[in-house]
């Protein structure tokens, strides 16, 4: 498919599908050889019709992000799923259901959630989360007897087929370079190798997920992992191509987004498209005088079916809930009229496509 530009009326996301299937093959192919397996998580892209490029849906598990995540992709024939989010007990009547019709695996945190674990009346799995530097949510990774105590617990449970441990190195969305995301990588699974030689685990085998899009993308073993679960890889996006996960090639998602102002005596122009199009991440660059910018988008070449490469010194300055202002040379600034499409590689590609989705508002091409 050529995507045709006179249809487009305002914000709008562009997937190039060649580049996203190739960003699934070299991940497949990364697992594959590393010996583990790949549950990738679907809350990037949201879509039925993107998440069959991974393959047939009764044979590619899958995580997600939220129990409607979850009832959705059940309802389109996935058929094992793992919520990586910690158990929500209000959730109970719609956990239940969704465990009668679906491989489910649920994650927890704390003891507390063994009372609901207890009172799902289907079979199901469950992972413990484990926080290995990222602080975000999990039991701390030096906490070996609570851990092993909660397993046990799990252990007990009859409905509980699979027990095990999950990590999500989070922090390494913060680290530049192939040898920070390393350390990052080393470190975490140190961490958990030694929680797991500590505990001296003598039950049933314990199932470990882990992953994150930095590390999956730049390491090459995952040791103590059975599977990993990165999920940004399909489209790649700013942050991971400024921190080195990625290249300006690799990334399968942009936005267009039209001109609704002008200012060339500021070099700069307003396009419709604001957070509630891009969300509100960003990245902090550096600029030639050494000083540090935060910038919410980078602007690319407009090609006949597609974008190119960046423009230098063409980034989105600010948001606002609809507005993006953008900097740019002033010869572009010059060239510009109202109405003409601006292509713009968001910082965080999940949250760009999570507003597209929610408008049914994306468009996959071909290059």
């Amino acid at each position: 498919m050529k995507i045709n530009w006179d249809t487009i009326a305002g914000p709008t996301v562009l997937i190039n599908r060649r580049r996203a299937q190739h960003n699934i093959r070299t991940m497949q192919e990364k697992a594959n050889a590393a010996g583990v397996a790949l549950r990738p998580h679907f809350k990037t892209h949201q879509s039925n019709f993107i998440g069959k490029w991974f393959g047939p849906p009764e044979s590619t598990p899958i995580a997600v992000s939220s129990l409607t995540m979850a009832q959705q992709f059940a309802d389109a024939g996935w058929t094992d799923i793992h919520i990586a989010i910690p158990l929500n007990p209000r959730e109970l009547p719609a956990l239940n259901s969704l465990a009668s019709r679906v491989s489910l695996t649920l994650t927890i945190e704390h003891e507390d959630a063994l009372a609901v674990i207890n009172n799902i009346t289907h079979a199901l799995k469950v992972m413990v989360e484990i926080d290995t530097g990222y602080g975000r949510t999990g039991m701390h990774w030096q906490q070996h007897n609570r851990i092993r105590s909660l397993l046990d617990a799990l252990q007990a449970q009859p409905k509980v087929q699979r027990i095990g441990l999950m990590v999500h190195s989070g922090h390494s969305y913060n680290a530049t370079g192939d040898a920070a995301i390393q350390a990052v990588h080393q470190e975490s699974s140190a961490r958990l190798k030694e929680l797991i030689d500590m505990m001296a685990w003598h039950g049933s085998p314990l199932w470990v997920s882990t992953g994150d899009t930095p590390t999956c993308s730049r390491m090459d073993s995952f040791p103590m992992a059975n599977e990993i679960r990165p999920g940004n890889y399909v489209f790649y996006d700013l942050q991971q191509k400024t921190i080195g996960a990625c290249n300006w090639q690799n990334i399968a998602l942009a936005m267009a987004c039209p001109v609704i102002a002008r200012y060339p005596e500021r070099n700069e122009v307003v396009v419709h498209g604001g957070a509630v199009h891009f969300g509100k991440d960003w990245v902090d660059t550096t600029q030639p005088n050494g000083s540090s910018e935060r910038i919410f988008g980078q602007v690319m070449h407009n090609t006949a079916n597609g974008w190119g490469a960046p423009i230098t010194d063409a980034v989105v300055i600010s948001l606002s809930q609809e507005h993006g202002k953008l900097r740019l040379p002033a010869a572009m600034v010059r060239e510009l009229k109202l109405g003409d499409l601006v292509i713009i590689v968001p910082p965080h590609s999940c949250l760009t496509m999570n507003a597209a989705v929610a408008t049914e508002h994306f468009i996959c091409f071909d290059d």
